[in-house]
């Protein structure tokens, strides 16, 4: 049950989809950062300004790596002889 799971070669990320991955983690990062950032200026409402800062933030960069890693997909391979 808490073995972990084996990927298939083909199933792995590629160079592309890696490269987007890194991309994503530093602008998390850096988002967090300039959010924390910006919270300490108003210490009083810290809690609501990250709120409303960070998270539209994050997930918006969330979903566009999402869609770039699937977008980057390698394609299923053909087999012989099989007409699609």
């Amino acid at each position: 049950m808490f073995e972990p799971r084996c990927i298939a070669p083909e199933n792995r990320l590629n160079t592309r989809q890696r490269v987007v991955v890194l991309i994503m983690n530093l602008l998390l990062l850096g988002e967090l950062t300039w959010a924390m950032y910006y919270c300490q200026l108003d210490p009083e409402n810290l809690t609501a300004v990250f709120l409303r800062t960070f998270v539209p933030m994050a997930a918006g960069t969330l979903v566009a790596a999402r869609y770039l890693v699937r977008k980057l997909q390698n394609a299923p391979a053909r087999q012989p002889g099989v007409e699609a």
